[in-house]
């Protein structure tokens, strides 16, 4: 792509899709991309139900306490619109 020259033939074009398949594939790479943002928040989550156990709090605990710190986090990352007073 980088060390392309005039003579090269172009690339490719991209299959025609019907209104269907145009509206699956942006579905398909909205969700692909929500994936990748929120991944870290659902890491750090489990990473800190795993600390808490280990420090000695029990599994319940640990659990409600990571699900509510990353209900939090995802609320902060996507903030309801209006905001929230």
């Amino acid at each position: 792509m980088f060390f392309r020259t005039p003579t090269d033939p172009p690339e490719p074009s991209p299959p025609d899709l019907t209104e269907a398949e145009a509206g699956v594939l942006s579905i398909t790479n909205s969700m692909l991309g929500l994936r990748e943002c929120l991944t870290p928040a659902f890491d750090a989550a489990d990473g800190m139900r795993a600390d808490l156990i280990a420090r000695g709090w029990s599994s319940q605990a640990a659990e409600v306490l990571s699900v509510t710190w990353l209900q939090r986090m995802i609320t902060n990352l996507n903030p309801p619109i209006g905001g929230s007073k």
